[in-house]
């Protein structure tokens, strides 16, 4: 029967690059959400072509092509260059122009702050689309691998050792020039002498750094990425990132990039960017056990937001018998006394005011018969410790406790979109470096996150529609304010003001 026959390489098409895009591509809504976007509103540079000089490349085109970049795991300018010239869709979205890598570096480069905002003007078209709940959100964070080798990063202990090392290596090769000039000989100083030396004094130099600027480590390449410990048991340079996701769709409406190894003092500060983005006070926010901080509740109970989070295990003793561990002592606000598993009252003699305090009952704990299991070491009694924050921990261990059920949601929200991002998106480690930079990566990669949850959610067409409709509402606006500044030439300056309103070019 033979098999399917292709199409001479040399036979001229009569094909376009519409007809060669899937009508329902996502290209397509790349396309379209960018261009209902202002780009000189958010800030982007040249959206004006210039006078003079060579013509440069549109920004909305530079900024279609990153969007889709990062939404399918395309990074690199080096890559964008090369798919804007085989890709067809990349070929169709940029309308056949072929900037080189550089050109698409210094776009990125040169409008940072711009490129994150396309994530937040997103996020407020899901609100307006009711996509969002704003009733109920998670925050988690994960690690992604930073653009510095761990090989270039160096803690003082880490400094004070290589340069003992250094300094017993180059006491050997003296000692050996000494030997040799006893004995009369001729010997050149050896070129791994001068290397030796050139190292000590590059390491000394990282030593007065760390000691100028207070921190504990120093990194030469990144000098914002931080060691970190990742979920395969190992340690790698890495920065923390942050996201709240919201329970409605999972759409993600805020995000941090912090420079510390853990989550505690992270849900403050979360909670307040969520607030901002989606002008909203009230709402109930998940958490595991690492943001169980007595700061940070306070401070979201402040906001007026209910916390849901995991509480930490108590570092109790191994020797404690399981019954007997703290969390299975019951404080009693209205006495200010804690009952222990054995119905036996331990007090403070601490002012309530005080940052910490310890409960504890002697005589009784001289008498238990469960001494043994209570109590470990070479302790005579049972000590409580309660600080400052004792009464926050105790309002969430109790919302914990009663809000199950709905805490086991936290972990199908916030963890879909790291690992659609991780493994779909090609999005588990940055290319750019420093904190600043490395925020416009998460910005483009929660961007194309909350794309693809949008058209899953709405549908192509559904998603497109309403684009379309943001484009014919800013054209009707558009023509009404030029007609009403050819009636009226005097009145142009609040129309113009009524553009900025509106976010409308003329």
């Amino acid at each position: 029967m033979g098999f399917v026959q292709g199409v001479n390489r040399g036979q001229i098409s009569l094909l376009s690059l519409e007809d060669m895009v899937d009508e329902k591509s996502m290209v397509r809504v790349i396309d379209r959400f960018v261009e209902v976007q202002d780009l000189a509103a958010l800030g982007f540079e040249k959206t004006e072509p210039a006078w003079t000089g060579r013509p440069a490349y549109a920004p909305k085109a530079l900024t279609k092509l990153y969007v889709y970049g990062y939404e399918n795991g395309i990074r690199s300018s080096r890559k964008l260059e090369r798919e804007s010239r085989r890709n067809v869709e990349a070929m169709w979205l940029v309308e056949g122009v072929t900037p080189d890598y550089k050109t698409i570096a210094e776009f990125r480069k040169n409008n940072l702050r711009p490129l994150q905002k396309l994530f937040r003007e997103f996020v407020k078209l899901c609100k307006a689309w009711d996509l969002i709940g704003g009733e109920l959100l998670a925050q988690d964070g994960t690690k992604m691998k930073a653009s510095n080798n761990k090989k270039m990063n160096f803690s003082r202990k880490k400094l004070d050792a290589r340069l003992a090392r250094l300094d017993e290596q180059i006491a050997q090769y003296f000692s050996d020039i000494e030997q040799n000039d006893n004995a009369e000989t001729e010997a050149e100083v050896p070129a791994e002498l001068t290397q030796l030396l050139e190292r000590k004094e590059l390491y000394e130099a990282y030593q007065k750094q760390l000691e100028e600027s207070g921190e504990n480590e120093l990194s030469v390449v990144d000098p914002d990425a931080r060691l970190m410990g990742n979920n395969r048991g190992g340690v790698e340079m890495a920065y923390n990132v942050q996201s709240a996701v919201d329970g409605k769709h999972d759409i993600v409406v805020a995000y941090d990039v912090s420079m510390n190894p853990s989550d505690q003092h992270q849900l403050g500060p979360m909670v307040k960017r969520v607030q901002r983005a989606l002008k909203i006070k009230r709402f109930t926010v998940l958490a595991d056990k690492g943001y169980y901080n007595g700061k940070d509740l306070r401070q979201v109970k402040r906001y007026k937001v209910t916390a849901i989070v995991a509480r930490q295990k108590p570092s109790d003793s191994k020797e404690l018998a399981e019954e007997f561990r703290s969390e299975k002592f019951i404080y009693h606000a209205e006495s200010d006394t804690y009952t222990c598993p054995a119905g036996q009252s331990l007090s403070s003699r601490n002012k309530k005011t005080s940052k910490r305090r310890n409960f504890t009952n002697k005589a009784a704990c001289a008498s238990c018969p469960n001494k043994s299991k209570c109590i470990g070491g070479n302790a005579e009694h049972r000590t409580v410790t309660r600080n400052q924050y004792g009464a926050y921990f105790d309002e969430v261990d109790r919302r914990l406790a009663e809000n199950q059920a709905l805490y086991k949601r936290r972990q199908q929200m916030v963890e879909h979109p790291f690992g659609t991002i991780k493994r779909t998106m090609n999005g588990g480690y940055f290319l750019l470096r420093t904190r600043r930079k490395v925020r416009v990566e998460v910005a483009l990669l929660f961007l194309g996150y909350n794309l693809k949850r949008a058209v899953k959610v709405l549908g192509f067409e559904g998603i497109m529609a309403r684009l379309d409709a943001i484009s014919s509402s800013c054209q009707s606006i558009s023509a009404y304010i030029l007609s009403k500044a050819k009636q009226k030439p005097r009145e142009m300056g609040l129309l113009l003001g009524l553009c900025l309103i509106f976010n409308v070019v003329l």
